[in-house]
């Protein structure tokens, strides 16, 4: 018997008076989920995977109408005792801020042993066995507010382990974690999986350190299960698909770019890792030596002198890059920090001595680890917060608008509807728009005549993309019309729900949108790409290209190492509480080793220059 089924199961949210919603959220999903099994879900934002782990948590299930059943070891989910769904059956929430209710770790470790109620010798028992486990001695007596993002989410994950359960849903658990603090949550996960069977079923959009350990693969599309099936099977048959193509690992890509040329790679089985995806390309090995470079470079790698090949790649490319950066950087000055420090707390310095210069045109990314400081360094540029010393210049008049990494911090209405015109007027385009037409509403805080803003709100969706006034709206630094920011960001079903009713990734978008309709000169974003699907970060991508094109200054905070490589020409990399790398982000990756691209990390031996898969496509002449 399957430890969990969902037989002919269905589910629609409820509208705001409390009638059924005709699209519904998951529509007749059958699966079997078996003890021990890894489970990933995949598909586009607001898809149906949060709502279907919702749905296997009764103190989590979401409101509205259900058709067929879910039953958990035999018993219907809604039909658990309290003690079962809470022990048995772990949820872990995306954001790690979002599951934590206490003071110190060990409070929060102790907390829900506490609310069943266990002995006190039987909890402090509990919580010595998983501190061992884990190694947390150190940050034990901590306050959680110290603690990076990567150690939150173990916290939470320890609170979840003390009460034994069966199984972990985990919607979207390392979305906001760094590379490396990501690759350190999954290995725990696994180990979980692999030495103690407990089942995990989890939600992800960036697969390619998941994939090569899952049972099953489940990819969901509009509320319905479109595939089904092992990680081998799944790359198989999603090969030639337009939207889940996306979701397969970088390694599995670039072996399927490669077959197509080289017909003798598909008699191999498809690579998932790099250890899988490298022994495919010895393979082939004389064939890639010849087709990525000039004889000498050939000829280093054949003596495996790839250190001199990079050292070469370096001193050429390098330099001309940086005087590039460095002409660049006598331009147009909007933004200046010069001898920036900052503290939370007395004598902890976060950043020390902090100096950068923000150009106009650039998109410029920040990286590094959890808890270096990227967000406190984007809020301190922005204002929101004060350094303790230095100095921040702003070339006179420019604005800036910025976007928080919780994305439900900027919402304030009731709609998404609202949210927009909010944007529009705080941006003065109203204004504008009415001195183009002679119109004087001075008097009017909206100025725009508030019959329109009335007449606005009471539009459905589709009058309301299409709304004349929205779209005579002309912003400074895009060509873009009202619709098209709709339409490119895949919102329009959103128009008039409520923000919270959105998913993350919808939330992500809509706050994206809300900074752009503000018509800044810089667009401040933390950890855009966040909750968003491979499509989403995509479109995000063109159309922030776009806006740089026509002259808006982009500074975005990001764990996205390939969406940084493949948009940005100018990447910073905080460590140490200062900038410790200014460059071009495909020159730091290319000279990394572990905090790198997938893509870098599998052709490195061949190509150590090239980051993206793009650029091996490229470089390699692949469809």
């Amino acid at each position: 018997m399957a430890l969990i089924e969902f037989n002919n199961f269905s589910f629609s949210y409820l509208n705001s008076d409390g009638s059924e919603s005709q699209t519904k959220a998951l529509n007749n999903i059958n699966l079997e989920i078996n003890y021990g099994d890894f489970v990933l879900l995949c598909g586009p934002s607001a898809c149906g995977k949060t709502t279907l782990l919702t749905n296997l948590k009764k103190e989590l299930m979401p409101a509205g109408v259900r058709t067929g059943e879910i039953k958990f070891n035999g018993v219907k989910i809604q039909d658990l005792d309290d003690i079962s769904s809470g022990c048995d059956i772990g949820y872990l929430f995306q954001n790690p801020d979002s599951q934590i209710v206490t003071d110190t770790v060990i409070q929060e470790i102790a907390f829900p042993l506490e609310n069943i109620a266990l002995p006190t010798e039987e909890i402090r028992n509990r919580i010595s066995e998983i501190v061992a486990f884990f190694g947390i001695n150190g940050i034990l007596h901590k306050n959680v507010n110290e603690l990076s993002g990567g150690q939150k989410q173990l916290v939470n994950l320890c609170s979840l382990l003390v009460l034994r359960p069966k199984v972990l849903l985990l919607d979207e658990p390392m979305s906001q974690l760094d590379p490396i603090a990501s690759y350190e949550f999954l290995s725990i996960v696994r180990r979980l999986n692999e030495e103690f069977s407990i089942t995990v079923i989890m939600s992800e959009h960036k697969a390619d350190s998941i994939f090569p350990f899952i049972d099953k693969a489940v990819f969901l599309k509009n509320g319905r299960i479109e595939f089904n099936g092992n990680s081998h099977d799944i790359c198989d048959d999603v090969v030639d698909d337009d939207i889940f193509e996306n979701y397969l690992p970088t390694v599995t890509k670039i072996y399927n770019s490669l077959s197509v040329k080289y017909p003798s790679l598909s008699k191999l089985n498809t690579p998932l890792s790099i250890r899988e995806g490298r022994g495919c390309l010895n393979t082939i090995h004389d064939d890639l030596i010849k087709i990525s470079g000039d004889d000498d470079y050939s000829n280093n790698l054949v003596s495996n002198h790839i250190a001199q090949s990079s050292k070469r790649y370096h001193s050429q490319e390098k330099i001309a890059i940086i005087d590039k950066l460095s002409l660049n950087r006598n331009k147009d000055v909007l933004v200046k920090m010069k001898g920036i420090y900052f503290a939370y707390e007395r004598d902890h310095l976060i950043l020390k001595n902090l100096d950068f210069d923000l150009n106009k045109g650039e998109f410029v990314s920040l990286i590094g680890g959890n808890g270096v400081g990227k967000s406190t360094f984007l809020q301190l540029l922005v204002g929101m917060l004060k350094p303790i010393k230095g100095k921040l210049k702003y070339k006179k008049g420019i604005k800036l608008a910025y976007v928080h990494q919780n994305p439900m911090i900027h919402f304030s209405k009731d709609n998404v509807k609202e949210e927009f015109l909010e944007s529009i007027i705080e941006s003065n385009l109203f204004n504008k728009l009415n001195d183009k037409k002679g119109n004087d509403n001075r008097n009017n805080n909206i100025n725009f005549n508030k019959e329109e803003y009335e007449k606005l709100l009471k539009l459905s969706n589709e009058e309301f993309i299409e709304s004349d006034i929205l779209n005579s709206l002309e912003f400074d630094n895009t060509k873009f019309k009202f619709k098209d920011l709709i339409e490119f960001f895949d919102i329009s079903d959103l128009i008039n729900k409520h923000p919270y009713d959105c998913s993350g990734g919808e939330q992500e978008k809509i706050v994206i949108v809300k900074a752009i309709l503000q018509n800044a000169d810089v667009l401040i974003l933390d950890e855009p790409t966040k909750g968003l699907d491979p499509i989403s970060s995509k479109a995000l991508a063109d159309i922030l290209n776009s806006l740089r094109d026509n002259g808006l200054t982009i500074l975005m905070s990001s764990h996205d190492l390939d969406f940084v490589a493949n948009n940005c020409k100018r990447c910073l990399m905080l460590f140490d509480r200062d900038i410790q790398i200014d460059d071009d982000p495909k020159v730091i990756f290319a000279e990394n080793n572990f905090y790198t691209t997938f893509t870098n990390r599998m052709v490195k031996e061949y190509i150590p220059e090239i980051v993206t898969f793009n650029d091996v496509k490229s470089k390699w002449d692949l469809k």
